[in-house]
């Protein structure tokens, strides 16, 4: 059972953090409702993934700011501090009152469908599915986000990496539904709006 109100709480310390990591949990999630649905997976399946977008970087309020908002590359020891992110979400997220799998979702997000992903570097289908499909809607929302200190792609330039990266970075399957699903506008739309209603 997914306490909710610890969820809610968890959400405000990450607004006070940064609003755009709110909002990114928030879109996330959406894209991710998104696949879901045209994956047809079951219902728990859809609750486990809706949870475990919207807050997959919840882990991010244990990253000190001066490595989390920092404009330039990360230093070799700064981006061992910045991969935590995963373990400490997973770790606010882990008690009897979660669901083992939404925990297993937001730790894994980072691995990658070649095995060189972290934290654990696992590789393909033994990679939890929420985790997958998050994995590509993090990645678009991230490349398509307004930040000041980084280079935001189009929509196109965006999908374009995410079909260069399928069968390395991300599941093949999930990364192809997912832009062919973004070709569809009138299909994401209506889509968000129901991912907005749940």
């Amino acid at each position: 059972m997914i306490n909710i109100n610890v969820l809610e709480n968890l959400s405000y310390i990450s607004l006070l953090k940064d609003t755009y990591l709110v909002r990114h949990n928030r879109n996330v999630c959406q894209y991710s409702l998104i696949i879901t649905e045209a994956m047809n997976l079951p219902e728990k399946s859809i609750e486990i993934i809706q949870q475990a977008a919207i807050y997959h970087d919840i882990g991010k309020i244990g990253i000190p700011n001066q490595i989390l908002f920092k404009p330039g590359n990360l230093s070799s020891a700064e981006w061992q501090i910045m991969i935590l992110h995963p373990v400490i979400g997973a770790e606010l997220l882990s008690a009897d009152i979660f669901n083992k799998e939404i925990v297993e979702a937001v730790y894994h997000h980072h691995e990658r469908w070649d095995g060189n992903g972290y934290p654990d570097g696992l590789a393909r289908k033994d990679i939890p599915i929420a985790a997958r499909i998050i994995a590509v809607a993090d990645s678009f929302d991230a490349m398509t986000a307004s930040r000041p200190y980084k280079k935001t792609l189009n929509k196109n330039q965006a999908l374009e990496e995410i079909s260069r990266c399928a069968g390395t970075q991300f599941d093949p399957e999930v990364a192809g539904i997912f832009i062919s699903l973004m070709d569809d506008k009138r299909l994401v739309k209506t889509s968000i709006q129901k991912s907005l209603s749940l």
